[in-house]
């Protein structure tokens, strides 16, 4: 996946105030193909605070040039519709810091679970 933090771009649809469920993940799959968004290798979050805003971090800068350059987003989703995305520069720092902290802890507690003890059960 992508370094994240590394070249965030702040994602919004026309979904409405509730998203779908997994829209994360699908914005994700959107945002990785080069053929329907310009974009690459990337990792997409929620926005902290925002239940209807999304920040995808790249890791590439002109990966993400590439995104904001292309004119019209379109997520289509078989059977729930067809969402018109903006992207657009994160405006305020704090917000990406927000959403790199939100997952880190957890990832880190679930890597040390893993690795702690590696003799533990050969005993």
């Amino acid at each position: 996946m992508a370094a994240p933090g590394s070249f965030p771009l702040r994602v919004e649809g026309s979904w409405g105030s509730d998203p779908p469920k997994n829209l994360s993940t699908k914005l994700q799959m959107y945002f990785q193909s080069a053929r329907r968004s310009g974009g690459g290798e990337c990792e997409v979050r929620q926005e902290p605070g925002a239940a209807t805003r999304f920040l995808a971090f790249f890791h590439l800068d002109a990966v993400r040039q590439r995104v904001l350059e292309t004119k019209n987003h379109e997520l289509l989703w078989p059977g729930i519709g067809t969402f018109q995305l903006t992207v657009e520069l994160p405006t305020a720092p704090e917000e990406v810091q927000d959403a790199l902290e939100g997952d880190i802890p957890a990832k880190e507690s679930e890597t040390k679970a893993h690795i702690q003890d590696p003799g533990k059960g050969k005993e």
